[in-house]
């Protein structure tokens, strides 16, 4: 029998690639699973665990005092710099923030021979609150990490005996709601944040919202890795709602405290009265045998505004919240 000299090169040339291929597999396998550590961390708790969060979650506004929660799940020190993250965003919505709005109303309205009726009714909302960045000074004053590994932080921004931090945001919403015998609603919520005193101790963390308003959908990733919750849900203690009437309205809780902030937060915006509205409207009429009218009506704000937040309980495995929003000044953009 003969060896071709080539064909046994060619065969190491093969079984080298292979192994290196593997040797390279096995190295960023392992780097994502260190990212992964980085940042998630299981939690276990028995089934049917309620958690007690502490008085001063729920304590009245302080003026630049504000609450940062991490997501669930997460490696202690990631949720710390997390929750530092969103409360610096809260801060900055009290402060002032510069809100563009715009909204698209079309109804259509068809009466046939048999003069039955029928509507339409769409509305598309788009929305962009973008903060530059800022330097701020701040001390964390409490803390306290839930049995689900949120982390949960009072934070005040001074002027002394604290840490700096610089920062920005980006906010946009989506509403969608259309009625054509039944009623249907789409909401989508996109927060983007960094932080970091330079360049190589940066931090970004993204946070969505999608679905509806009763029934959510979240994803949450922090310098690209994404984080991953328990599926098992999470419960919390009743707390008082302070003036609250036996029907309040909360946010569902079993995604977890920060989501049900934040769809309490977008909803607020939503039902929010604009005392100042810029209005194009277009209206046609149409005969063709039945009689029909269509509208078009698009509403444009451009505003700066003041955003506080006040956690007033929980009740039922719901989050009790009202958000306290003043127009601060109104600006004109054709």
């Amino acid at each position: 029998m003969k060896y071709d000299l080539s064909d046994i090169r060619h065969n190491w040339i093969v079984i080298f690639m292979i192994l290196l291929f593997l040797s390279l597999t096995d190295e960023v396998f392992s780097q994502v699973v260190s990212a992964d550590t980085v940042y998630n961390h299981s939690y276990d708790w028995v089934a049917g665990h309620r958690e007690a969060l502490p008085e001063w979650v729920f304590a009245p506004r302080q003026q630049g005092r504000v609450i940062g929660v991490s997501d669930p799940c997460m490696n202690p020190e990631a949720a710390r710099i997390q929750a530092l993250q969103r409360a610096a965003y809260l801060y900055s919505l009290q402060q002032g923030a510069c809100l563009n709005l715009l909204s698209d109303v079309f109804s259509s309205t068809e009466t046939a021979t048999n003069t039955y009726e029928e509507e339409r009714n769409k509305i598309l909302t788009l929305g962009v609150i973008e903060q530059t960045v800022r330097q701020e000074t701040y001390r964390i004053e409490k803390e306290y990490t839930s049995a689900y590994g949120e982390k949960f932080i009072q934070v005040s921004f001074i002027q002394a005996d604290s840490c700096e931090l610089s920062y920005h945001s980006v906010s946009e919403l989506m509403f969608l709601f259309t009625k054509e015998r039944v009623e249907e609603e789409e909401i989508r919520f996109n927060l983007l944040l960094e932080s970091g005193n330079c360049p190589e101790e940066s931090f970004q963390s993204w946070f969505q919202v999608k679905g509806t308003l009763v029934s959510p959908c979240i994803f949450s990733c922090m310098n690209g890795v994404p984080i991953r919750p328990s599926q098992k849900g999470y419960w919390y203690e009743d707390a008082p709602c302070a003036g609250s009437r036996e029907s309040l309205d909360g946010m569902v809780l079993e995604s977890g405290f920060w989501s049900a902030y934040m769809t309490s937060f977008v909803k607020s915006l939503l039902l929010h009265p604009f005392p100042n509205v810029d209005v194009k409207r277009v209206g046609d009429d149409f005969n063709d045998g039945h009689n029909s009218s269509r509208a078009l009506c698009r509403e444009k704000i451009v505003t700066v505004l003041s955003i506080s937040p006040l956690v007033k309980g929980i009740r039922n495995n719901k989050l009790c919240m009202d958000w306290l929003i003043t127009e601060q000044q109104k600006t004109n953009e054709k």
